[in-house]
């Protein structure tokens, strides 16, 4: 009897453990002045993203136990630490920021934080591009689309209805959109007078299939060259080639790139089956993207570690290291960083890069010194984990975010310059 008393006993205290070890924790992010603040991460002692605060600053922590350590931060707040104690499973666990803030003689420099660009909750952004009239967005309702023309306040200059079929904005080489859908391509064309947008029209009209023809090898193009891409060799290998616009269809080579890893793992492969179960391993083509400035291009070969600058002829004029993708592994050998989102972005209007670094979803923008091969941050969107469609333009960073429980993406910007 004894036995079967003590066997319930330590059931009970097991069961009321369990219990008490998966209980959730509620909690609430307030501001200094008690204002709720959304978008506000979560996370571990290790930096594990646990929970991120919804537009009433509230979150919940479902695998935190007594004892716990964790912290809260913010893009513009100061980063909070605090310890799960037994009364948070009862009580709501309330987090206080102060906002961040570095003050200067008579000025007062405060952290930027992303804001809603385009502000129309009833719509859902579904792609977006920019160039230098402005950004064009595919805007869904519920039962109609649009094509949207804006300024760079957001303002909507045109609006045009479109086909809910259309999914896709491509900007090609000379910086003109594209509506796209799974069987057509229509080109977005302005009628202007004295520098004023008059009216937006679909002009030019092909298929898809003669679209991707005419436009998917092209990487960039000069007033004197277009230069185009192929991969090979399981996409380890890449060529890019230029054309002079005189008319001449000679084939010049620009550069060839190798990625050795990957090659020797591909031939690798043939002791295990051959070359065809080899294929679905390197869908995913390599890395070294190549891109026109105002003057010069600039291509990115990550897997020679250099960057190469070219003038608008095509002929090489620099050759510069490139490092900030890697790292020294403790074998000695240079090691990809795993956190690194293998992107590079030009913002068009100032000729500077960036490149995106990942962890538990929150991107890092750094920007990177072509001489150097190095880069620096320069923005950290916590508080907006897994963005879409990241693109810079003008010294701002735009994103698509979805905030609210309606599922719709918006579009945000926040100053990086």
């Amino acid at each position: 009897m004894k036995k079967l008393l003590l066997t319930i006993t330590l059931i009970f205290c097991g069961m009321s453990l369990f219990a008490q070890s998966v209980m959730p924790i509620k909690g609430v992010c307030l501001d200094d002045r008690n204002k709720v603040l959304e978008n506000v991460g979560i996370y571990s002692i290790d930096s594990t993203l646990l929970a991120v605060s919804d537009n009433q600053g509230r979150f919940t922590l479902f695998y935190s136990k007594e004892g716990d350590s964790i912290f809260a931060s913010h893009l513009a707040y100061e980063n909070v630490s605090c310890v799960i104690n037994k009364q948070d499973y009862t009580n709501t666990l309330v987090i206080k920021m102060n906002i961040f803030s570095t003050i200067l003689p008579e000025v007062e420099i405060v952290g930027n934080i992303p804001r809603v660009a385009y502000d129309n909750k009833v719509i859902s952004i579904e792609d977006y591009e920019i160039n230098d009239k402005g950004i064009y967005i595919i805007a869904k309702r519920r039962r109609n689309a649009a094509l949207l023309h804006l300024n760079f306040n957001c303002d909507t200059l045109k609006e045009i209805k479109i086909s809910n079929k259309f999914y896709n904005l491509f900007k090609d080489v000379y910086g003109e959109m594209h509506l796209v859908s799974n069987k057509e391509v229509w080109q977005v064309g302005h009628l202007m007078m004295n520098g004023k947008f008059l009216e937006m029209r679909l002009l030019y009209h092909s298929s898809l299939e003669n679209f991707l023809k005419s436009f998917s090898n092209v990487a960039c193009a000069t007033d004197s060259i277009v230069v185009t891409g192929q991969y090979f060799f399981y996409n380890t290998e890449l060529y890019y080639y230029f054309y002079k616009t005189d008319g001449s269809k000679k084939q010049n080579l620009l550069h060839h790139i190798i990625d050795k890893e990957g090659r020797e793992l591909a031939i690798n492969m043939s002791k295990f089956g051959g070359f065809d179960r080899a294929g679905n391993m390197f869908q995913r083509p390599i890395y070294n993207p190549i891109f026109k400035t105002d003057s010069t291009l600039v291509l990115f070969s990550f897997s020679e570690d250099k960057s190469i600058i070219y003038n608008h002829l095509g002929e090489q004029i620099e050759e510069n290291p490139l490092g900030f993708h890697k790292y020294k592994h403790w074998s000695g050998k240079m090691k990809v960083i795993q956190k690194w989102n293998k992107k590079v972005i030009l913002d068009e209007a100032t000729s500077k890069f960036y490149t995106t670094f990942l962890e538990d979803g929150i991107t890092t923008i750094k920007k990177i010194n072509i001489e150097k091969g190095t880069a620096e941050t320069v923005s950290v969107l916590g508080g907006f984990p897994f963005i879409e469609n990241l693109r810079i333009h003008g010294g701002k960073a735009y994103f698509l975010f979805s905030d609210d429980n309606s599922g719709n993406m918006r579009l945000y910007e926040v100053a990086i310059e």
